[in-house]
């Protein structure tokens, strides 16, 4: 059986090893030696120790979150938020407006205006109704707004006010101008929110 010793100066080179027979011969150096590998041991082991106690005390600190989550998720709280919004939420989603087709529902709302100003007996003019595709509210609705103006007589226009106003729809007015010369009239922007699509 063939056993293969090796020397501890031919697997370090030349010079590291006289350092180590030069430098480690006495007692002192290697006293000296001894603690510098020691305090770096005991530096090592401290910065391990550290960084295992801020690991604990971060899994501590998430444990103790999660165990407030789970209460709150026991409790009849959040069950008791949604059955109050609900009702809110349905009846504010009933007011918007809404049609099968873009185009359906600018013609509807188009005749929803006139049939409203014929009522009050104001003549309007042009309608333009326009629909932003790209909307910047958090629930995505788009807004259907309807530009358009007509002479202006004081008495049928409070009434076309108060119709906007009482209507089941939502409708607001988004600009309102008045110019008394030469001819009475006024120009206006309504506008309101489109339901979202259902979902296939």
């Amino acid at each position: 059986m063939n056993v293969a010793i090796f020397s501890f100066s031919r697997a370090v080179p030349n010079r590291i090893s006289n350092w180590f027979r030069i430098n480690l011969a006495n007692r002192r150096s290697r006293v000296l030696f001894i603690g510098l590998a020691f305090t770096l041991a005991a530096g090592g082991l401290t910065l391990l120790d550290a960084r295992d106690s801020g690991i604990v005390r971060d899994l501590n600190e998430k444990q103790r979150q999660l165990a407030r989550i789970e209460q709150l998720g026991q409790t009849d709280l959040w069950h008791q938020r949604r059955i109050e919004t609900d009702l809110p939420r349905v009846q504010a989603e009933a007011r918007l407006w809404e049609a099968e087709t873009d185009g359906l529902a600018q013609a509807n709302f188009q005749s929803w205006i006139l049939e409203q100003a014929n009522k009050v007996g104001i003549r309007v003019g042009d309608i333009r109704t326009s629909i932003n595709a790209a909307p910047n509210n958090p629930l995505k609705l788009r807004q259907l707004t309807a530009q358009l103006g007509g002479r202006f007589e004081a008495d049928g226009f409070f009434k076309l006010l108060q119709a906007i106003a009482g209507n089941d729809r939502l409708v607001v007015i988004d600009r309102l101008e008045i110019q008394a010369a030469p001819v009475p009239r006024f120009e206006m922007v309504l506008g309101t929110f489109l339901r979202p699509a259902p979902k296939v």
